[in-house]
């Protein structure tokens, strides 16, 4: 079991120190060649809708878009630029799966336990969230993705703190589609490179904050409820503990 630690600790050490070097190479060309993200897109689109198989080289490059940390918005908004409102919402919900499985198993892969089996953490109130998180996992993830918080931040918080695959892919492909929806309908019907030259225009200007707090206030009544729940089994298990041993005296 040691030496299975040590190799899975070294294989961290090696995949990390390549993906820091690789993503130093790339901040440095970015900063040489003096880029903005409206320009990085720019070359992205160029790229892409000047390719004859455009949809998977879409699709791969979503997919790989968690190691560069580059906005996930931007790329759904130039989805339904390239490919029109219902191809560009297929291909973008299928990259933007892709991404987010790629992201959740990164952060599975340098998650650390303290005895290895992946179900412990060294800090009692992680371990606690996390089993709240555990036991109301499909709402949680489906309330976080509709509320148009940051991408990555859900896709590695909930693989760092493993959240079962199923409730998290199942919630983040229902929870991706209204903000999906927002920003494909939008690339559907905008000329995209010409927006790409405004210095004006951020696509968090289309979320609807009315939809966003009533999405946090879901959020907080679904973590309220998985406690409320948290609690009451274990003062039922309490009790029948209780019970068992006035029973046995």
């Amino acid at each position: 079991m040691n030496a299975t630690r040590r190799h899975r600790r070294h294989l961290r050490l090696i995949f990390g120190l390549i993906w820091v070097l690789v993503l130093l190479g790339l901040g440095l060309w970015v900063w040489q060649q003096g880029l903005t993200v409206r320009e990085i897109m720019r070359l992205v689109y160029d790229y892409v809708v000047n390719n004859p198989i455009a949809p998977i080289v879409y699709i791969i490059i979503y997919a790989l878009r968690p190691l560069t940390f580059f906005p996930a918005m931007w790329l759904t908004i130039a989805g339904g630029s390239l490919f029109g409102f219902i191809p560009g919402l297929i291909f973008g919900l299928l990259g933007e799966n892709a991404s987010a499985q790629t992201a959740y198993l990164l952060a599975r892969f340098f998650r650390t336990d303290v005895d290895g089996d992946g179900h412990s953490d060294s800090n009692p109130r992680i371990a606690a969230f996390r089993r709240l998180l555990v036991e109301q996992a499909f709402p949680t993830v489906l309330v976080l993705r509709a509320s148009f918080l940051p991408f990555d931040l859900v896709n590695y918080a909930c693989g760092l703190l493993r959240v079962p695959w199923l409730s998290y892919t199942a919630g983040s492909v229902i929870g991706m589609l209204p903000p999906m929806v927002t920003f494909v309908s939008f690339g559907a019907t905008v000329n995209l490179p010409k927006l790409l030259k405004r210095n004006s225009f951020s696509p968090e200007q289309l979320i609807d904050s009315t939809q966003l707090m009533i999405s946090a206030g879901l959020l907080v009544a679904s973590a309220i409820i998985a406690y409320l729940a948290y609690r009451r089994r274990k003062a039922l298990a309490a009790r029948a503990e209780a019970a068992t041993a006035q029973d046995a005296n």
